[in-house]
């Protein structure tokens, strides 16, 4: 598959470049084809770990070609039908890179990997890889505990050698890479040992770190006294992007108001028809920074709901503050409808428009959950909450609290516009499908 797409990616950038270096015939034509013939051959030849990095200089050449091209155009040096011409081919070659990122996506294998550590680290591993699809654990060399005799396994994956034997399991189990937990008893000589071991295979070494949501944007290598070090840039969310998220915010919430304005009036005639009480149930939640606002939704349950909470708080699922229960008494037939499809939500529009909610953000958290909260629970209400977010699309009433508050802080360290867009694209598939919704 590898050699194909080499093949045909190669001959498809050779044959964009000719056929536009003879249509045009300028120098120019063929500066820029050398560079994406280039871009494109070294895409498929690097290996798999490093291919990622190669779509950085095909979007450089994007922007620096775009600049190029509208810079020698307006001092009239080419003709504006060879800097279309010239575009077409910079976009191409771009576009070949980001189609083999698709495909390699689709088709990929998962990746296998050696883990070296002590008990402790490698245990973390276990328990974070475990249920991913994308990495298989094909055994352990154990560091530490050298007078004891080795396992035969553990957490389920079988413990193959100590650290002396990490090169010759590599090599059995021909893993992809082998992953290493810093700790007490291993040391950067080690590790400078195995990076050495391993230095003429195809084996990746990978350290893992301390350093725990932060987004590898802003993790920065360097050098301090021969000490490698890492480098955590603060979370910024620059005031341009915070505004035109507001804006986003506002315009979203009055476009999706009026286009499902006729899902409001079902909802609403149907809950009032088949329950007595008010149509839209009014909570009090807490937000930016701690400030409390009236949350509104469409009423699911019974009027008395709340009074009935008491009753049910030894059958409760969740963990943390949160109370959970899937086949809860409370809930209308109507109800269970609207929370299914997630319609329930759709009033909380209005408290986007208010600027009191955003359309993506933290979970809204109750008076009483927040005055649970410690420093670094509370950190998730630096920002606005949201109908949405990442616990949303990543489970919703299937998550733990733990794994809710670990998403909503990593949403708020490392958020971004385009993070946004992305979450808005799987709550839109989350709510076709009902992931984890009751």
């Amino acid at each position: 598959m590898a050699a194909i797409a080499f093949l045909l990616s190669t001959l498809g950038a050779a044959l964009v470049a000719a056929v536009m270096a003879a249509s045009v015939g300028g120098h120019v034509w063929l500066v820029v084809a050398a560079i994406a013939l280039t871009l494109t051959v070294e895409f498929f030849t690097l290996p798999a770990y490093e291919r990622t990095r190669s779509l950085r200089p095909a979007k450089h050449l994007v922007v620096a070609g775009s600049i190029g091209v509208l810079t020698l155009t307006v001092a009239e040096i080419i003709q504006p039908v060879t800097a279309r011409h010239t575009m077409i081919l910079i976009v191409t070659s771009a576009g070949l890179c980001a189609c083999a990122v698709v495909v390699r996506y689709l088709v990929a294998a998962p990746r296998s990997t050696l883990l070296v550590g002590d008990r402790t680290g490698v245990g973390h591993f276990i328990a974070q890889w475990s249920e991913r699809p994308d990495i298989v654990m094909e055994g352990i060399c154990l560091v530490g505990d050298e007078g004891d005799t080795l396992p035969s396994e553990l957490g389920g994956v079988a413990v193959v050698g100590r650290l002396g034997d990490v090169t010759a399991a590599a090599a059995d189990l021909a893993v992809d890479e082998v992953v290493v937990a810093p700790g007490p008893n291993l040391s950067a000589y080690d590790v400078r040992r195995l990076n050495w071991a391993l230095d003429h295979s195809l084996v990746e070494l990978t350290v893992a770190t301390e350093i725990h949501g932060a987004m590898p944007r802003r993790v920065q290598p360097r050098m301090l006294g021969r000490r490698l070090m890492l480098s955590v840039r603060p979370p910024r969310r620059p005031a341009l992007a915070l505004w035109l998220k507001g804006v986003i915010d506002w315009i979203g919430a009055v476009v999706l108001i009026l286009v499902l304005s006729p899902v409001f009036l079902v909802a609403a005639v149907a809950i009032k028809l088949t329950s007595p009480g008010p149509v839209f149930f009014r909570q009090t939640r807490t937000g930016l920074r701690g400030a409390p606002f009236e949350m509104i939704k469409f009423r699911t349950m019974v009027v008395d709901a709340e009074d009935q909470l008491a009753a049910l708080t030894e059958l409760n699922e969740g963990a943390g503050p949160l109370f959970k229960l899937r086949d809860d008494p409370r809930v209308t037939r109507v109800g269970r409808v609207l929370r299914k499809t997630s319609l329930d939500e759709l009033p909380q529009l209005f408290n986007v428009i208010r600027g009191e909610m955003s359309l993506i953000g933290p979970r809204p958290g109750l008076p009483h959950e927040v005055d649970a909260y410690d420093d670094w629970i509370r950190h998730r209400l630096q920002v606005r909450p949201g109908m949405t977010g990442a616990w949303q699309v990543s489970g919703r009433s299937n998550l733990s609290w733990q794994d809710s508050v670990r998403l909503d802080i990593d949403y708020v360290d490392n958020w971004t516009l385009r993070s946004d867009l992305a979450i808005a694209a799987r709550t839109a598939r989350a709510v076709i499908k009902g992931d984890g919704a009751h």
